[in-house]
């Protein structure tokens, strides 16, 4: 009698290997129909037009002619920018960019920013330990890619996905006491730092504080190593760089807190802003003190409502970018879920899933003179989000609940 060694299924079965393929179908038929039908994907032109310039004609990707393309090409979007990330940023795209064909490298550009979406949801349910019944994979990857501003990131092509995926994944990574790959992933979460650079900053902080130094110097050592290959191809890379966010900032006029409340009260408003964000930032320091050497569930409190926050004191506020949102807002929801199992946590979520899922799409469509996804939401949303944190904040944080 032969004896047939197990086959081996690398955890993946048959059923999920073909819903990966069906979904891989269907996203692709999806891009190729926006991709043929609209002008979309201005975020990845920029990086596909950098990584163009810089090693095809070895010039600056920064320079003003860059931006000048990026605007004729996508006149549609008045709030774009040129290149203004951090030089080794181009990496992820790179091969792309040797495609000549750009509709052809946007297609498979946003098929990988749509299965990072995905990855993203189900690996924020088990960084941040989420243990609701609701958020199963199948859900939080259906919520976050179907969501006004999953899919309109998805459709800029915005490669701040992958640099939310690399601080999740890192986060998760903690968790296994993998130090090492923690610290590589939590280097390249920095792609595009104006999303990442604060959590990032609190998971530096806990991690010195908690005798987790390895990610702290895997971190370092990986961000000096793209800095320095950076420099390999363009040795002036930092001062382009900084100009390139100065004029951003300073001419382009990108949507924040403080700018919003200052057009709808142009006299007062931005002063008031300006109060509000300095206050929100003071609740930031304060949070990270207190919570600096606790355990992992302050930490995890912490770098939600740190992600929440971050919205309120200056991230350049674009619709592209409240994707991000869904991850204190999953923490936030499980937490109320857990606490209120009947009623009030239930109706939470329908309340807070409804205004963050179904409102925009309402605007969207049914409110005149919505013509890009910025809007009065774009704040509410992540107000009504850290409210909600605080809400069970000391419910959260202390050992009432058992151990996970």
């Amino acid at each position: 009698m032969l004896i047939q060694p197990p086959k081996r299924t690398y955890g993946l079965s048959p059923s999920l290997v073909t819903i990966i393929v069906l979904l891989t179908i269907a996203f692709v038929i999806f891009n190729i129909m926006i991709v043929s039908k609209t002008d979309f994907g201005a975020g990845f032109y920029a990086n596909w037009l950098a990584g163009r310039v810089l090693f095809a004609q070895g010039q600056s990707p920064y320079s003003p002619e860059i931006f000048e393309n990026i605007v004729l090409r996508h006149s549609y979007d008045f709030r774009l920018s040129g290149f203004t990330l951090p030089l080794y940023a181009i990496l992820p795209t790179l091969p792309l960019s040797f495609i000549s064909n750009f509709d052809l490298a946007l297609i498979i550009w946003m098929t990988v920013c749509e299965a990072a979406l995905i990855l993203l949801a189900i690996r924020t349910v088990f960084a941040l330990r989420l243990r609701s019944r609701l958020f199963s994979p199948y859900f939080a990857g259906a919520a976050v890619t179907l969501s006004y501003y999953g899919i309109f990131a998805v459709m800029d092509g915005d490669i701040g996905i992958l640099s939310v995926l690399c601080l999740i994944v890192s986060i998760g990574a903690m968790r296994e006491n993998a130090f090492e790959f923690a610290g590589i992933m939590l280097a390249f979460a920095t792609m595009k730092f104006s999303l990442t650079l604060l959590p990032i900053a609190w998971v530096v902080v806990w991690s010195l504080l908690n005798r987790r130094g390895a990610v702290v110097a895997w971190f370092g050592m990986v961000l000096v190593l793209l800095i320095l290959i950076s420099f390999l191809f363009m040795p002036d890379w930092p001062i382009e760089f900084l100009r390139a966010i100065i004029y951003y900032y300073k001419y382009l006029n990108p949507i924040y807190f403080s700018l919003f409340i200052e057009v709808w009260q142009p006299e007062i408003g931005g002063r008031i802003a300006w109060a509000f964000s300095g206050f929100i930032a003071f609740i930031i320091l304060i949070e990270w003190i207190v919570n600096a050497r606790q355990d992992e569930r302050s930490f995890e409190w912490v770098l939600a409502m740190t992600l929440c926050a971050g919205f309120l004191i200056g991230i350049p506020n674009v619709g592209k970018n409240l994707y991000l949102l869904w991850v204190p807002l999953f923490y936030a929801i499980d937490k109320a879920l857990l606490r209120w199992p009947r009623r009030t946590g239930p109706y939470l979520t329908l309340a807070y899933g409804g205004l963050f899922l179904i409102a925009p799409w309402i605007v969207a469509f049914f409110v005149s003179g919505f013509n890009e996804p910025v809007s009065g939401l774009n704040f509410l949303v992540p107000f009504l989000t850290l409210l909600l944190l605080y809400w069970n904040r000391w419910w959260t944080i202390q050992r009432i609940i058992e151990p996970y």
